[in-house]
């Protein structure tokens, strides 16, 4: 239901709007109209503002998501810091922000250099380590080693020139000392290790620098006098920097358990206060007064305005009363369902608000989606699974919406488990070969007619339900053509199911005449009320109710697939191949099952029910509180 909205109305002495408004504040059910943040500002807002992000931005480099699980304490405990003046808690908070982001910023920093540095070195080694065995061997030798990039088609030619000039260079009594690796990085280019005497290394470089060679680096600080002892170095890099990328992590883990609370009970206050402050400089004055004025639930006026009294006594003054029909699109929505239904409030987060004065659809949506959802599942194995589901969601999950979608899921589970009771299934046909299970009204995969008949009769009665509301919506906000539209959709209907009723030979012709009569009657009221829109809204209905044939559909579908699943263990028997491929297809049914029946279930809601009568044309009530949930993450 949509709750009865107030507009109230506060005057106080300027010299107390700070006080009044927090009173206010405190009390959390005024709805005002957003103040102008871009517009307002002075020196107080815009510190608030940096503070705010600066706040943010520290969350986010810690890498802290935790506002659901936020508790009350560090926010209580924030408080007492904010009762100390304005400007002296922004200087505080802020000078130790600065503080703080240069300590995290260093970590953060450190830790990113160090992975790129253990990319590179993992890079370096997947090459280098080709060679070191060639290298140790060749060092110990009394040899020098050294590496080179070079192209691969110059590789004949440099062997050749190194050895003309070793040769050159070594005494004629002497053999040239030439020994080389190779190892091909990528299409044209090799990575070659020399080993040559102490004596001929400079021309070495030489012959290898003329011809283009580039000599090998390891990464910085990992060069050591020889290439072998580099490739030491960086594999004790490699062994050294996940241990310190360990301990930074450590670190960043312990100031995120510590600080992440604080930061966000400090932001969530920091947004407390600048909502507040823009609130008071929105406020107009007059005088020695200021007026302060919104939306209330009528339930929380006497609460506030004892409130208020109590607090300030005849320094306010308050009046209140109730909206005209032409501020009704101006009236904010506040929703009030029974616990049962409250979590199915979820489907209307996906539309506007609906408007105020009109029809809330969430009771509705409670009793008819799980029906319809688990009319399509209609299996008690499958129905155990989704309550199993459900129960998780709603106990684990620290989340709302997800808390309110495992309430869905342990209605749907329900109505699964009983439509699986009418139907006599149980994973298919494993009820029936292990416990003789039959169905208590019918099977619907041999009674397909009836079944479609049973959907589209519970189709009707769906479309004409939100006819009637539509109707009511029309009567309510004194607008004739919306219920003489509904109605002669509504009357037409019901004539033509008459009709069909009459030539089933289910009631005497003697009714033909007179459910013509009330055709035509009905055709008449839609044409004044809707025109030839109105007719073709007629048509639309009829189409909308036709289509409540897919739950049936659906339901069949599934029923069928779930026997596919037993029978591959007929053909296999109790073997791994027929266990596996029954359970496969069991588990694809279950998901195609629960994912069909939920979006086709919605369809049926919003499209063919909820567009008979639902405006969503209203916003969502909002009231000026503090912490409001998860609201303080969105905020920029």
């Amino acid at each position: 239901m949509i709750k009865e909205m107030i507009r109230l109305a506060v005057w106080g002495l300027v010299n107390e709007r700070s006080e009044v408004i927090n009173c206010l504040h405190e009390l959390g059910v005024l709805h005002m109209e957003s103040p102008h943040s871009n517009v307002l500002s002075n020196e107080q807002i815009d510190s608030l503002r940096l503070l705010r992000s600066k706040l943010l931005g520290m969350l986010e480099a810690l890498e802290w998501d935790d506002w659901n699980r936020l508790s009350e304490d560090p926010v209580q405990k924030a408080r007492i810091s904010f009762t100390l003046p304005l400007d002296d808690i922004i200087h505080e908070v802020d000078k130790s922000l600065d503080m703080f982001q240069i300590r995290i910023s260093r970590m953060r920093e450190e830790n990113k250099s160090l992975k790129e540095l253990h990319l590179k070195l993992h890079q370096t080694h997947d090459v280098i380590h080709h060679f070191e065995s060639f290298l140790s061997e060749e060092e110990s030798k009394g040899m020098v080693t050294s590496l080179w990039w070079i192209n691969k088609r110059t590789l004949s030619r440099s062997l050749s020139n190194l050895r003309k000039e070793i040769r050159r260079l070594t005494p004629v009594k002497d053999r040239e000392y030439l020994l080389y690796h190779s190892f091909q990085v990528r299409e044209n280019e090799i990575l070659l290790s020399l080993s040559v005497h102490p004596d001929v290394v400079e021309a070495i470089y030489t012959v290898m620098s003329s011809l283009g060679g580039i000599k090998w680096h390891p990464p910085a600080d990992y060069e050591r006098d020889t290439a072998l002892y580099s490739v030491e170095a960086v594999e004790e890099g490699l062994i050294w920097i996940p241990k310190r990328l360990e301990e930074i992590s450590s670190e960043l883990a312990l100031a995120r358990e510590e600080w992440g609370p604080k930061l966000a009970a400090f932001y969530i206050l920091a947004d407390e206060k600048l909502e507040q402050l823009l609130v008071e400089n929105s406020t107009s004055e007059k005088g020695s007064l200021f007026l302060i004025e919104g939306w209330i639930p009528s339930d929380s006026v006497d609460i506030t305005t004892r409130t208020l009294t109590d607090a300030f006594a005849d320094r306010v003054i308050y009046r209140w009363r109730y909206p005209s029909s032409d501020e009704w699109h101006a009236v904010p929505t506040s929703l009030y369902n029974i616990p049962a239904f409250r979590p199915f409030e979820i489907f209307l987060k996906l539309l506007q608000a609906p408007s105020y004065k009109t029809i809330d659809p969430t009771a509705f949506i409670a009793i008819f989606f799980p029906l319809f959802s688990g009319c399509m599942v209609g299996d008690i194995g499958y129905g155990v699974l989704i309550l199993m589901l459900g129960l998780w969601l709603k106990k684990k999950s620290a989340q709302q919406l997800l808390s309110d979608l495992g309430h869905v899921l342990l209605a749907v589970g329900v109505w699964s488990s009983i439509w699986g009771l009418a139907f006599g299934e149980f994973f298919g046909d494993l009820g029936l070969r292990l416990f003789h299970m039959e169905p208590i009204w019918l099977e619907r995969s041999h009674a397909v007619m009836p079944v479609m008949i049973f959907t589209i009769s519970l189709g009707a009665a769906h479309v004409l339900l939100g006819l009637l509301l539509g109707i009511y919506h029309g009567i309510r906000r004194k607008k004739h053509h919306i219920w003489m539209e509904k109605t002669g959709n509504f009357i037409i209907i019901l004539a033509l199911f008459g009709l069909l009723v009459i030539l089933k030979g289910w009631l005497p012709e003697s009714f033909f005449t007179l459910a013509i009569s009330v055709l035509i009657i009905g055709f008449l009221i839609l044409m004044i009320g809707g025109g030839m829109g109105g007719l073709i809204e007629a048509m639309g209905s009829i189409g909308n109710i036709l289509s409540y044939v897919r739950i049936a559909a659906i339901g069949l579908s599934s029923a069928i697939l779930a026997v596919v699943a037993s029978k591959f263990v007929d053909v296999f028997g109790l073997s791994v191949l027929g266990v596996f491929m029954a359970l496969a297809i069991h588990i694809l049914n279950f998901i195609l099952a629960l994912g069909g029946s939920g979006l086709h279930s919605a369809r049926l809601h919003y499209v063919e029910f909820m567009g008979k009568f639902y405006s969503g044309a209203g916003k969502y009530y909002k009231p000026f509180s503090k912490r409001r949930e998860i609201r303080w993450k969105r905020r920029s």
